[in-house]
């Protein structure tokens, strides 16, 4: 049985499950990429629920527990708002989100990957322009393929990273592409 923790950490995927309840992926800064349960959050008197968005700065704790791990509590620290706002930033994130969670292996500590992304979003949220937000986009993109191990693709500076990702992913993204 594993241990109770508590830890900070990114919501970058929600899937509801059940009557109730989501699977909510967190990329956390201790623990990488968790996957646990959250019990209720889809009641209209949860007082999880908000706190749950993609891409919230979140403060969580989580119980003991074998197979699926339950979310106990969390609270909001940042939740970007102008990236929420702005349906090229959401593209954006979403895409490298799915890569993040299709390439992270499950409960491997990657402080490296936490503090790149939370500094990704925090620079997101202050773009003011298209170029600046794909920028940012393609920057993280080549970051992710040179921390985890893979080589680059063989023109970094125009070849399509979203194709590039989906050949090591063997799926395709269904995010909006990285430019």
């Amino acid at each position: 049985m594993k241990e109770s923790y508590s830890d900070i950490g990114i919501v970058v995927r929600v899937v509801d499950s059940g009557e109730a309840d989501k699977y909510v992926g967190i990329i956390s800064e201790n623990h990488g990429l968790v996957q646990l349960m959250a019990r209720g959050v889809r009641r209209p008197a949860s007082k999880k629920s908000p706190h749950l968005d993609l891409f919230n700065l979140i403060r969580f704790s989580v119980g003991r527990g074998d197979v699926t791990r339950y979310l106990n509590q969390v609270e909001s620290v940042l939740f970007f708002p102008n990236i929420k706002s702005d349906y090229s930033k959401v593209g954006v994130v979403m895409t490298i989100a799915e890569i993040l969670t299709n390439t992270l292996p499950v409960d491997v500590e990657d402080r490296e990957i936490y503090l790149s992304l939370k500094s990704f979003l925090e620079g997101l949220e202050k773009a003011e322009n298209k170029k600046e937000i794909n920028g940012l986009g393609r920057r993280f993109g080549l970051f992710l393929l040179r921390h985890l191990g893979y080589p680059p693709p063989k023109s970094p500076d125009t070849d399509n990273l979203s194709s590039y990702f989906e050949t090591i992913m063997n799926r395709k993204i269904i995010s909006k592409d990285i430019k």
